[in-house]
């Protein structure tokens, strides 16, 4: 039978996420540190309206093979292994390591409840009896044990964290890694043409300045050194619409 799951969690400190903040009807936008910042009608409208942009963009950046052929072809194909795959896009991505590596145990866990809902519907009807769908916050303490998994793979992950919570992201990673496994991770990263800059500069207005400022210059993979991984290394740099995306293979020592 295949296994089909859907597992709610508590909503840490960290769903304070002013990509949600539209919904306050007092048109108050909450940063990342959790205070509320009153503006006015004119801001609240172009949040909203940069709001839904990007998130139009994003569903165009998952349907873009240009940076997701080289973040499959850095996980190898090894038999009976367990991969999670965490971040906004994650299910679109275990859906297609579950086809491609039919052997292996994949679960995807996403924030949005929306990609939830939708991805429950296609695991159905395209029957994929090896993938697991979990709901979970964007950051915080995962619902699995210590060295879990052989592969973990972040998907655009971190652009919207600010610099505490992407470490607390990336020590979360290696917390359910187990010795010798590898973290694959596909995250905005730093411009090599003007154009790359729009998708960035989004960010830096809904997420804040601190979220977005270690991707303009690519040194967001320091957290990953800080955390505790070794071996970091990037091996793809794609250039998509309105960002440049690339892909850092790093292990748990």
């Amino acid at each position: 039978m295949p296994s089909y799951l859907v597992l709610r969690l508590g909503r840490g400190y960290c769903d304070g996420d002013p990509m949600n903040a539209s919904r306050n009807t007092n048109f108050n936008k909450s940063d990342l540190s959790g205070q509320k910042i009153s503006f006015g009608l004119f801001e609240w409208i172009r949040f909203r309206f940069l709001k839904h942009l990007y998130e139009a963009i994003f569903l165009f950046l998952m349907r873009d093979t240009s940076w997701q052929e080289p973040l499959f072809a850095s996980i190898e194909r090894k038999t009976q292994c367990r991969v999670l795959t965490f971040g906004r896009g994650a299910i679109s991505v275990a859906r297609a390591l579950a086809v491609r590596l039919p052997e292996a145990n994949i679960i995807g866990a996403d924030p949005n409840p929306k990609a939830i809902k939708t991805a429950l519907r296609r695991v159905v009807r395209r029957n994929i009896p090896n993938l697991t769908i979990v709901e979970a916050s964007r950051c915080g303490r995962l619902p699995f044990a210590a060295s879990s998994f052989d592969k973990v793979v972040l998907v655009l992950a971190f652009h919207n964290c600010i610099p505490e919570e992407k470490l607390e992201v990336a020590k979360e990673m290696l917390r359910v890694l187990r010795h010798g496994g590898t973290l694959h991770v596909a995250a905005y990263d730093k411009l090599s043409l003007s154009g790359e800059r729009a998708l960035l500069a989004i960010t830096r207005y809904l997420s804040g300045p601190t979220a977005a400022e270690s991707h303009l210059d690519g040194s967001w993979i320091e957290f990953l050194t800080k955390a505790g991984f070794a071996g970091i290394r990037r091996q793809a740099s794609c250039s998509v619409v309105g960002a440049r995306i690339s892909v850092v293979r790093a292990r748990k020592p």
